[in-house]
């Protein structure tokens, strides 16, 4: 999500990809995919710095997951995929 400001002061958030497409002629419009559009306070290249940041977080978190599970090492992995059975030192 992305936080904005319309230009009648209201603070509200966007799904980055339910926008379909930004213009900017001396304001910024956010138009989204279900046909609404919004014109914010937001520059142009503040809404696309943020459409970024957003994206590369969510790359970031879906790169700590495997197949929908916390990430751990291959070792660990493969010990689990073979039925091996892991005790740890505090047992």
């Amino acid at each position: 999500m992305i936080a904005v400001t319309c230009r009648n002061g209201e603070h509200f958030s966007v799904d980055p990809d339910h926008i379909e497409r930004i213009e900017h002629h001396g304001d910024t419009v956010l138009h989204l995919v279900d046909g609404t559009h919004y014109v914010v306070e937001t520059s142009f290249d503040d809404v696309l710095r943020s459409i970024s940041t957003a994206r590369a977080g969510a790359l970031a978190a879906r790169a700590q997951l495997l197949n929908g599970y916390a990430a751990m090492p291959a070792a660990a992995r493969l010990a689990r995929r073979h039925g091996v059975v892991t005790t740890s030192a505090a047992d």
